[in-house]
């Protein structure tokens, strides 16, 4: 299997396609938004990423693991803008590099900011951007792209009314089942996660591959200065005994976990030309925006209510003309 530095240099060489799209097509104000997927390096020098717990108390997705980052507030925000200030109050993750240098000694590196933008279940366009969080004073002989992220002083604190818990998984969980069962390094490979699951389901008359990889909360491989912040989430934690947390789990599923998926196959090269066309899903957002009328700025519509509360009879084909439902299904059957 590959090291960090390895992967870490993957991310940094890989190039999305230029999209073909306009920006206003594909990233269409008030449905805009954009995460943070940012790494660092474990405590076995593994490549690990930080994820957080909603809120319970969110309207959409509350209780499930996603990345830090929300909505745009303005017209010409940028998506990294976005991703940064919801990383600031969600996580607090300062802003301002200055700050995370002076008063936490550690720096942030742009590696990839132009993967494509995701659908999400409620019809937002997601653009993710990925960084890697390092300290910023290492010994002569230390590599930053290999030292663990050891620290004095975190930054986290978790906003009660967005975020209950903060927590991370290595980036090589996502794809182990995809290597070599006979290499030796896959052999002595053991994933923090105890279950994961896949399968296909049926929404708007395509088919999407959901993903499941279910973590311990109760984790000995996680960082100690993760440890240390409150836990906001009481029991609402899955798990079939909830008073117990050894057998409490998190949920990592749906678009955070393609996210991710995706950012772990482009780290460990299994990224082919086919694959890379397929990244994202920027050809069915214009579909929806530039020809079904859907994702404006004015609220959304029956047809998206209706798909976001899983209506059966309803089908993307419902608002996107014939000749350009070809086309998506022409570009892969599975999304």
């Amino acid at each position: 299997m590959l090291g960090s530095r390895q992967l870490i240099e993957n991310l940094i060489r890989f190039k999305f396609h230029k999209t073909p799209y306009t920006w206003s097509s594909i990233w269409p104000f008030k449905r805009n938004s954009a995460v943070i997927i940012l790494l660092f390096i474990g405590m076995k020098g593994e490549l690990r990423v930080l994820l957080t717990k909603r809120s319970r108390t969110l309207r959409s997705f509350s209780g499930d693991v996603s990345f830090p980052g929300g909505k745009a507030d303005f017209f010409r925000e940028t998506f990294e803008n976005v991703a940064r200030r919801e990383a600031e109050e969600e996580i607090g993750l300062p802003h301002d590099s200055e700050i995370l240098h002076n008063e936490f000694g550690m720096r942030l590196e742009n590696l990839i900011m132009d993967m494509p933008c995701y659908l999400s279940r409620t019809f937002l366009s997601v653009k993710p951007i990925v960084c890697f969080l390092y300290k910023d004073k290492l010994d002569k002989h230390e590599d930053k792209y290999k030292a663990p992220l050891d620290i004095s002083k975190f930054f986290g604190k978790l906003n009660p009314g967005e975020t209950s818990s903060l927590f991370s998984v290595p980036l090589n969980d996502l794809i182990v089942h995809l290597l070599p069962k006979d290499d030796a390094d896959v052999k002595n490979y053991r994933a923090e996660y105890f279950e994961r699951k896949e399968y296909k389901r049926n929404w708007g008359g395509v088919k999407w591959l959901i993903m499941h990889y279910h973590f311990h909360v109760a984790n000995n491989n996680e960082m100690p200065w993760l440890q240390i912040i409150e836990d906001l989430s009481s029991s609402d934690e899955g798990g079939p005994d909830e008073d117990n947390a050894i057998f409490k789990f998190r949920d990592l599923w749906g678009l955070t976990c393609k996210m991710l998926f995706d950012v772990s196959c482009i780290a460990n090269g299994l990224i082919d030309d086919k694959s890379r066309r397929e990244l994202g899903h920027e050809d069915l957002i214009v579909g929806l925006h530039d020809y079904g009328n859907q994702m404006q700025l004015n609220g959304r519509s029956e047809w998206e209510i209706g798909m976001i509360n899983g209506d059966r009879n309803l089908k993307y084909s419902d608002v996107i003309p014939e000749y350009y439902m070809k086309h998506l299904i022409g570009h892969r059957s599975l999304w």
